[in-house]
Formats: structure tokens, sequence, C-alpha cells
């Protein structure tokens, strides 16, 4: 197995990059998608999320996302590139979500700032997080989403 050490930083990269585009693209385009304003009998405006829309457009910007790196950026690697790459920025996943979950006094204040780059897998354990009904267990399976790559890769070096 030849693995380019140059590939080893793209997808933990690609993957922080597109999660700080993906929340910013949440928070100022999402916005007017999902968010539902009624006024009610009184004149006072009720702000609420219509949680479909929500799902839609996060589903959309989570398959974007993968298909962007899969078919564009990580279009040169081997699979057995991508799988170590891949491994590399789950592992970095997976320390932040552990740190997160086990140390009681983790500072919020670098969760809110670690939000920018988990972004992208924080839609993952979102889904997740509905279908098994545990966030232990749908943060920690958010953290390999990196490795939903390996499939673009190509077979074998040329």
């Amino acid at each position: 197995m030849k693995v380019r050490i140059q590939t080893l930083w793209k997808v933990p990269v690609y993957c922080a990059a597109a999660s700080w585009i993906s929340f910013y693209l949440t928070v100022y385009l999402g916005g007017p998608f999902f968010i539902v304003r009624t006024v009610g009998a009184d004149g006072v405006t009720q702000v609420s999320v219509d949680p479909v829309r929500s799902a839609i457009f996060k589903a959309a910007l989570f398959l974007i996302v993968l298909l962007v790196g899969g078919l564009w950026v990580f279009r040169s690697m081997s699979k057995a590139e991508i799988g170590v790459s891949a491994g590399i920025a789950a592992g970095i996943y997976l320390l932040i979500v552990l740190a997160q979950l086990y140390i009681s006094d983790f500072p919020l204040s670098l969760s809110m700032t670690l939000a920018y780059i988990q972004d992208w897998t924080g839609t993952l354990a979102s889904f997740l997080m509905k279908l098994t009904d545990n966030l232990t267990i749908s943060v920690i399976l958010s953290s390999f989403a990196p490795l939903l790559f390996l499939p673009f890769g190509r077979k074998r070096d040329t």
C-alpha cells in the first residue's frame, strides 16, 4: 500500500473547511428556508423552525459536501490514501467528541468554537439521534463520517 505523504492532510482539512462553510450557509441561507414567522392575534411575532424543511436543508448540505469531496476534491486519490486520510480525520473528530462527552469541565466556549468544524458530522449525528435516541452512540458514530469518502477513491494507483 503506497500512500503519498502530501495526501494525508486532504480529508481532515476538507472536512473542517466544509463544516465551516456548511455552518455559515445554515446560518445565513438556511434561515429564510426553514424559519417560520407567525403573527399572533396580539400582534407578537412568533419565530419557530420547521423541522422538515430544516432536515431537508441539512441533508442536502451533507450530501453536497460528500459528493463534492468524493467526486472532485479526492478524485486523484486512491482508496488507500483516502482511507488513511479519512482515518486521521475520524480520529480527530472522535478525540474531540470523547473529550466533550467525558471531560466534566470541558469549556463551553471551546465547544462553541469547535462547532464550526463539527457542523458536517453534527448533521449526521442529528439524523442518527433521531434513529437511535442515544446521544452518545450517535455522536461517536458520526465521528466516522469522513470514512464515507472511501467509495469515491480509485481502485489502484496509476
